[in-house]
């Protein structure tokens, strides 16, 4: 039997047929983006070879890729990387997959962070808001750390791969920490413990159970960080922290509560989800 030939639009028309009668949401854009990555060509430019017949290996490959996308296998993880800022980032189901909404965390961060000052980043996952801080304020000092030694080993190979320096601990929230700060930041785990099953699959199926469970209220991590930080925060410094949708109230309250910070506010992500928490340590 003579095995057909694939041509690069006719494999793509028939990935996205595909995905889209699976439920896939923007089904041409992950066929392409998966394709790309087997053929290791920018994504743009599969327009100019539509024509381009694909070998038997490529096609064996690009057929698995397919088969892990309709087992809800994210994108990220299939191909082991993703794009955060202004690096390229190797991911693994060991950590959480870097959203959009944590780019404006960063953001936040670079504007408070003084030239040569301390971050730390609690909770650092793959990396991607320490190497950021780092790569963009090069003048810094920046601490991460995570309780989960196989999302450290992530992060250090991250940190290897962009060639920036991180001082990488093991340990849980502040366990392992010595000296202050001039800002401390972290995306914690803020699903509440009974909505993990409703997450979407993607997520709920291959993304760490340990980053995104925030426990009943999804408010744990945010009471320890909140009566653990101002120990670590300079005076004057400040400490950032991700929130779920509809959060913000309940972890400005915590701050507050606390009693060592002089101000608390939230500010909006892009989609103006009030999004990251910005607490001031008070100056005596």
């Amino acid at each position: 039997m003579v095995q057909r030939v694939w041509k690069l639009l006719d494999i793509l028309e028939e990935t996205s047929r595909f995905f889209a009668a699976r439920g896939l949401e923007n089904a041409r854009l992950q066929a392409e983006l998966l394709l790309a990555a087997v053929l290791d060509i920018k994504r743009l430019d599969l327009y100019l070879q539509f024509e381009r017949p694909l070998h038997t290996e490529e096609v064996d490959v690009y057929r698995d890729y397919v088969r892990q996308r309709v087992q809800r296998v994210p994108v990220q993880y299939i191909l082991g990387a993703t794009a955060f800022r202004e690096l390229e980032l190797t991911v693994t189901p060991a950590v959480l997959i870097p959203r959009p909404e944590t780019e404006v965390l960063v953001d936040v961060a670079l504007e408070l962070l003084p030239t040569g000052g301390r971050a730390l980043d609690l909770c650092c996952g793959s990396g991607a808001i320490a190497l950021s801080l780092k790569r963009e304020l090069a003048e810094v000092a920046v601490v991460a750390t995570d309780i989960s030694q196989a999302a450290l080993a992530v992060a250090r190979a991250n940190g290897a791969s962009c060639e920036l320096e991180i001082e990488w601990l093991s340990g849980d929230l502040f366990a392992a920490v010595e000296g202050d700060f001039d800002l401390v930041v972290s995306n914690p785990p803020y699903v509440k413990s009974g909505d993990l099953a409703r997450l979407e699959p993607e997520v709920r199926d291959h993304e760490p159970r340990l980053a995104l469970d925030g426990g009943a209220d999804g408010l744990d991590c945010y009471r320890r960080i909140a009566h653990q930080a101002s120990d670590h925060i300079r005076p004057g410094g400040y400490l950032l922290l991700e929130v779920g949708d509809g959060q913000s109230v309940e972890v400005e309250k915590l701050l507050a509560e606390v009693g060592r910070f002089a101000e608390v506010q939230t500010k909006p992500d892009l989609n103006e989800v009030l999004r990251v928490v910005v607490a001031r340590a008070s100056s005596t």
